[in-house]
């Protein structure tokens, strides 16, 4: 423990730092007691550090009260190294109550050759991070550098090395900047860095990853009224992202009144524009636009506007010029979360005014700006995670494509192409290869299997759950190098493709409580209805439950013709509900799925073949004919017929023995089997796993892997289906291989017998080295029993040719 009042203040200053608040005051009230008639500055320095206590119990203006007296007296002594030492001080609260530019004016008029050196690292961290805040980003990587200098694990040199991930959000680096947070505050560690992590939580929130944000604000204390204020306000942000409108807004106004409460009106004005952001009210936002103006506070001012300007249809009159102006700045913020908020907002105005048109050229160069930013990352969750974003924005457009009397069946293509272009998983090139990610994915493996030998294990069960967050958080910070991607598709080169290729494409939409498709081939564009979307996803959900059990029961079990007999009408009923309305004589069918709908068995359905793609442009512009391709088949354990499944593919095609591994497979062969016991995890789909020799495979380690393969069949469990982020983005193994740059995936949204799915793909399998197109193949392969229609054709055409 310390004894002297140097030794006190060092470790309260510690304290601080680390954010322990109680343990800070003690030791200063220590210190000060301790100070000899000697030791002057010692004094002013432990009365300076008190300041920010005074600052987390009363705010900001009995703080700031107290540091300028302290600062008048540190000026009549002639302590010029005081003086500036309040100076930083003043600034920092200031900051920290989020009143930036005064803040700047208190730390530009600093002379950091004044402070002594164990005081400069702390300045250049502060000013560095106030730099970063006002845009100043040279500046502030410049001081931040600098800060971060001292030795990994010391305070200082950790929250600047936080501090630069900031700078790395702000500057549009999403992985870099989750990558330098997540390295300046390691699972484990034994402080407590609640600014560090809401900050990180904030930008979590900005890549769209609201559970996750909500799940680490869980960890900030809620000691000080101002941390609970800090944490409701993200928790509010989260809600907001969440659809939640009325928790985000309770929380909203809760956390508002701490602000207020506290005397921080800049808190206070940011955690009511929330409240309208979930609650939108032109009014109280008309007044909150003209308070923060008045304050200089245009990070609140824009946000205000544009609420005020989106839903202006419930308030009299025309909005002020100046209100709509700044609602347009926002919509050329460079944060894409803030950019999104002011054009839906702007189209918002526009649909109100009877602009339409107006309202679609806004709504079009969103989602292309939206598709942009999210082909810049590697990792498939972070781009499904960033697409919560324009969910509102793709309904709106599909609203105004509703209105259309001429062209409206093309209009909604042309924004569901885009949409789901962005709400959907995009091939892309390969990621730079990340050796941590291999290094984590090997690790998560081994705990696996470990703990499937011994499941009752709480040390090894808690070991699993932290080595998927790292192998999650991982993934999040991965490289690569950005494609080349072009945009969908326009209706009119749909509808000709439709035609040349002999395919009925259904592009499936919701409207309102029901689903309808939009039906391209044939000699015109019709759109059908399908059904209520809570129907169809039961009538989905029942016959999932009927595929499952007829997977397991045996032959001759006394429920086998009860379980038949259901199934048969449940997939009549499906067919008359999907299948009809598209009309007669469809052949071949191309399905673009809502969500509800990725987990129909449609091979079961159709008469003809089937493929189902995440868009009808991606079917079309993927396609493959690969000549003579390398075949590779893997069998997992604990599946009796798998190896008799493996080796049976591989006298389809001649070829050699059995592979190693799954990423052996996918980087050296063309046509990769699987067959194997997979599960599927609803609650997590990019851990979705196969059981494999090597271990269980994750769909995460999948996305960093160089792939050469262009097929590929999983004949494991249900290992087809998908599940979703907020934001309607499936996410699973299916659509991990596609997104990795896989054209073609036959897999099942349902369990299979293990002895009919070893025919099944035996039978496909012999079709495709025929020369059959994959669909063709597994509509053969899965004829004669309804079971076997739970594989699923994935993606684009794959022949051999």
């Amino acid at each position: 423990m310390p004894t002297s009042a140097t030794s006190y203040y060092d470790h309260a200053r510690v304290a601080l730092v680390e954010h322990r608040i109680e343990e800070a005051d003690d030791a200063l009230t220590r210190a000060l007691a301790a100070c000899g008639p000697d030791d002057v500055e010692l004094a002013f320095r432990v009365r300076i550090s008190r300041t920010w206590i005074v600052f987390e119990r009363s705010g900001l203006d009995s703080a700031g009260r107290v540091i300028r007296e302290i600062r008048a007296e540190a000026d009549a002594a002639g302590l010029a190294a005081m003086v500036a030492t309040a100076d930083v001080q003043l600034g920092t609260l200031l900051a920290r109550a989020g009143d930036l530019t005064a803040a700047w004016r208190e730390l530009s008029r600093v002379d950091p050759e004044l402070l002594p050196g164990s005081d400069r690292p702390r300045f250049l961290l502060n000013r560095g991070t106030l730099a970063s805040e006002l845009g100043r980003l040279d500046e502030a990587v410049a001081d931040l550098s600098e800060a971060a200098l001292g030795d990994k694990g010391t305070p200082i040199a950790d929250m600047s090395r936080h501090n630069l991930g900031w700078v790395q959000f702000l500057r549009g680096d999403l992985p870099a900047a989750l990558r330098a947070m997540g390295e300046a505050d390691p699972p484990g560690a034994d402080v407590d860095h609640d600014i560090a992590r809401l900050d990180r939580a904030r930008v979590l929130l900005e890549a769209g990853l609201a559970g996750e944000a909500l799940d680490l604000l869980q960890t900030v204390s809620r000691s000080t009224a101002l941390n609970q204020a800090e944490v409701d306000l993200e928790r509010a942000r989260a809600q907001v992202l969440l659809g939640d409108r009325a928790t985000a807004a309770r929380l909203a106004l809760a956390s508002a009144e701490r602000f207020m409460a506290r005397g921080e009106p800049v808190g206070q004005r940011r955690s009511e524009t929330v409240a309208l952001l979930a609650q939108p009210d032109p009014a109280p936002a008309l007044s909150l636009w003209r308070e923060s103006s008045a304050a200089g506070d245009w990070w609140v001012a824009q946000q205000c506007a544009a609420v005020a300007v989106g839903s202006w249809n419930d308030h009299p009159g025309s909005p002020p010029a100046r209100l709509l102006r700044d609602a347009e700045s926002l919509s050329r913020s460079p944060v894409l979360s803030r950019m999104m908020t002011g054009q839906l907002s702007l189209a918002r105005f526009a649909v109100h005014q009877g602009r339409l048109t107006e309202a679609r050229r806004r709504l079009k160069a969103t989602s292309r700006r939206l598709l942009e930013e999210q082909l810049r990352f590697a990792s498939l969750d972070l781009r499904a995670a960033l697409a919560i974003h324009g969910y509102e924005m793709a309904f709106l457009e599909l609203s105004l494509a509703e209105r259309l009397r001429k062209g409206r069946a093309d209009a909604l293509i042309d924004a569901s192409e885009r949409w789901r272009a962005v709400t959907r998983p995009s091939p892309r090139v390969t990621p730079v290869p990340d050796p941590a990610l291999a290094e984590a994915a090997t690790r998560l493996r081994r705990l696996r299997t470990e703990f499937a030998a011994d499941g009752g294990n709480l040390g090894l069960a808690t070991a699993v759950n932290e080595a998927e967050r790292e192998l999650q958080q991982l993934s999040w910070t991965s490289r690569y190098d950005v494609p080349a991607q072009g945009m969908p598709l326009a209706p009119t080169t749909l509808r000709q493709v439709a035609r040349s290729e002999g395919v009925t494409m259904a592009v499936c939409l919701p409207r309102g409580t029901e689903t309808w498709a939009v039906v391209l081939g044939g000699r015109q564009t019709k759109l059908v209805r399908l059904g209520r979307t809570e129907t169809l996803t039961a009538l989905v959900t029942a016959t999932h439950a009927d595929l499952t059990a007829r997977a397991v029961l045996p032959p001759g079990h006394p429920m086998l013709a009860t379980v038949e007999a259901s199934l048969g009408a449940r997939l009549a009923t499906l067919r008359t509900a999907l299948i009809s309305p598209l009309g007669q004589g469809i052949g071949q069918l191309l399905v673009v799925p809502t969500l509800a709908l990725t987990g129909v068995p449609w091979t079961a359905l159709a008469p003809g073949p089937v493929a189902v793609s995440p868009t009808a442009s991606s079917w079309f512009l993927g396609r493959r004919l690969v000549a003579e391709p390398r075949v590779a088949a893997l069998s997992g354990p604990g599946l009796a017929s798998a190896d008799l499944e493996a080796e049976n593919v591989r006298r389809c095609w001649s070829s050699e023995g059995p592979v190693p591994t799954l990423a052996d497979a996918l980087s050296g062969f063309d046509v990769v089997h699987v067959a194997a016991h997979g599960t599927h995890r609803s609650d997590n789909p990019l851990f979705s796993s196969l059981h494999l020799a090597e271990g269980d495979v994750v769909a995460h380690e999948l996305e960093g892997l160089p792939l050469r393969a262009s097929h590929v069949v999983l004949s494991a469990c249900e290992v087809g289906r998908s599940a979703a982020r907020p934001g309607d983005q499936p996410l699973g193994l299916t659509s991990t291989l596609l997104s990795a740059g896989v054209a073609c995936v036959v897999a099942p949204v349902a369990p299979v017998n293990d002895q009919l799915a070893a025919r099944v793909m035996h039978r496909y399998h012999r079709g495709l080295a025929a020369g059959g197109e994959a669909s063709v193949a597994l509509r053969d392969a899965a004829a004669g029993d309804p079971s076997a229609g739970a594989f699923v054709c994935f993606g684009s055409p794959w022949k051999v040719g």
